[in-house]
């Protein structure tokens, strides 16, 4: 379940990377459409096209990545009985609430939400 929090932070740098992709310059030389037919250079701008199709494929494939994960800790926090602990798990790890964001929400304070996830994870343990 860690990873998924580590996913999602990738995922969110690859998402600015892509809003944020500088723009690549350039130049070309051309002439005037009508006589007299003078040459001179024009300044072009632009997204370099590989490294926008790269950056948009890596997204893709870690949005996958970060769909599997959250799948794989659905059907294994529906194995869980206790609805409270599904709760508070899912919150923590898909939600990336505080214990004490989760406290407020479900009527706990945060040593209250650290305490069940504790003693949770103790007897998984055992």
């Amino acid at each position: 379940m860690e990873q998924l929090k580590s996913l999602k932070h990738e995922v969110k740098q690859l998402q600015e990377e892509v809003q944020n992709m500088p723009l690549t310059t350039d130049s070309v030389k051309g002439s005037m459409a009508e006589f007299p037919y003078t040459y001179h250079s024009i300044k072009i701008e632009g997204i370099n096209q590989g490294t926008a199709k790269r950056l948009r494929n890596k997204l893709e494939r870690k949005l996958e990545e970060l769909q599997e994960s959250i799948m794989e800790m659905e059907t294994w926090l529906d194995t869980i009985g206790d609805s409270e602990i599904r709760t508070i798990l899912r919150l923590t790890y898909r939600n990336g609430l505080t214990q004490e964001e989760i406290g407020l929400e479900i009527g706990y304070s945060r040593s209250g939400v650290a305490m069940k996830v504790k003693r949770f994870f103790e007897t998984l343990e055992v």
